[in-house]
């Protein structure tokens, strides 16, 4: 059995983190969709005001005790709603492959649900693909209301393009 154990990133995780970032969308059949860098990861997550949050889940190494290799990461920041206040955002969760299943997951949902508290949010909310059923299922035996079914909202996005030509309007 393989031990883990859960921590907040720190810098030196950037180059790591990414790795996992391409992974999870390679595995999302989207793997040209990642364009940040670990300057922008470094940049934008360990700042004077940060615009993220992340764990990082660690495995030992079996044959050289004294090393550990990063399996996972939660990506979160917190945001506020104007019906419900305060809540945590889970932006992006992944735990490679051959590590899902080992409590890994379940425990960084721990972690994240204490922050929540501790911060006095009023929830957490997260966006899930269509067609992962699995995590879709998963995440409704953790008792997670699906936003989409039950309240009907869609999602939007303004790109850059959009951005730029909007704000010269």
């Amino acid at each position: 059995m393989n031990c883990f154990r859960i921590r907040p990133a720190t810098p030196q995780d950037c180059p790591e983190i990414l790795h996992l970032i391409k992974e999870r969308a390679a595995y999302e059949h989207t793997p040209n969709a990642v364009t940040l860098t670990e300057e922008d990861l470094l940049q934008d997550g360990f700042g004077e005001h940060p615009f993220y949050y992340c764990l990082v889940a660690e495995v030992q190494n079996e044959e050289q005790i004294e090393r550990s290799y990063t399996v996972g990461y939660a990506m979160y920041y917190f945001t506020y709603d104007p019906r419900i206040g305060k809540l945590l955002y889970l932006e992006d969760f992944y735990i490679m492959e051959p590590y899902q299943g080992l409590g890994i997951g379940s425990e960084i949902l721990k972690i994240l649900s204490q922050t929540a508290l501790e911060t006095n949010c009023s929830c957490m909310q997260f966006l899930v693909v269509i067609w992962n059923q699995p995590s879709v299922e998963y995440y409704m035996r953790c008792g997670a209301s699906d936003l989409s079914t039950e309240e009907g909202w869609h999602l939007f996005r303004f790109n850059e393009e959009t951005l730029l030509r909007m704000a010269a309007e």
